[in-house]
C-alpha cells in the first residue's frame, strides 16, 4: 500500500520465535532488502489462490505456446485459468471467399472475464503467423477489425444475452 505521494509505507511483520533463523538467513542472502521477496511470495501466494477457486468455478489452467508474429516469431509460452470456446486442436477457422484458409481462432474465456485469442494464418509458403491477445469483453474484440469475425462466432457459440427492454 502507498501512502501519501506515492511513498512507500512500512508495516509491521511478526515473526515466531522458531522462525527467526529462517528469518535471518534469508535477510542475509537478500542483503537486508526483504520487501521484495516479500511481496514476490505473497503474489504467488495470490496467484495459486485465485488458481484455486478459479478451478472451483471450472476454470482450468491453460497453457498456450505459440511464435509471436509480432515479435519476429520468438517462442512464448503464456498461462492462465479460463476455459476454451474453440480450442487449438478444433479452431474457428475462416476461409477467404477463394476457399483458401485464412485465419484459425482458439478462443478462451479467463477466470477474471477477459478474453484470449489465439490466432494463426498459415501462408503459402507454409509460415505461421501466430498472435496472442486479450481483450476484456467479446464486445471489444468485435471492434477490432482483426477479431470482429471470430468474437461475432464467440458470442453465438456462448449464447446470446437477451437484453431486457423497459419500453
Amino acid at each position: 500500500m502507498r501512502g501519501i505521494f506515492g511513498l512507500a509505507m512500512n508495516k509491521t511483520l511478526y515473526i515466531r520465535d522458531e522462525d527467526v533463523q529462517v528469518w535471518d538467513r534469508a535477510r542475509e542472502l537478500a542483503g537486508d532488502k526483504l520487501s521484495p521477496i516479500i511481496v514476490a511470495g505473497l503474489k504467488k501466494f495470490i496467484s495459486e489462490k485465485e488458481g484455486e477457486e478459479a478451478q472451483n468455478k471450472g476454470f482450468k489452467r491453460i497453457r498456450v505456446a505459440y511464435n509471436d508474429a509480432d515479435e519476429h516469431g520468438i517462442p512464448k509460452l503464456k498461462a492462465f485459468h479460463g476455459k476454451w470456446i474453440y480450442t487449438p486442436e478444433k479452431p474457428l477457422v475462416l476461409t477467404s471467399e477463394d476457399g483458401y484458409i485464412s485465419d484459425s481462432y482458439a478462443i478462451a474465456q479467463t477466470a477474471k472475464r477477459n478474453f484470449v485469442f489465439v490466432t494463426w494464418t498459415d501462408d503459402p509458403e507454409g509460415r505461421r503467423n501466430e498472435r496472442f491477445t486479450v481483450v476484456p469483453s467479446l464486445e471489444a474484440a468485435a471492434g477490432d477489425k482483426e477479431l470482429n469475425v471470430a468474437a461475432r462466432h464467440a458470442m453465438k457459440k456462448l449464447g446470446l444475452r437477451v437484453e431486457e427492454l423497459d419500453i
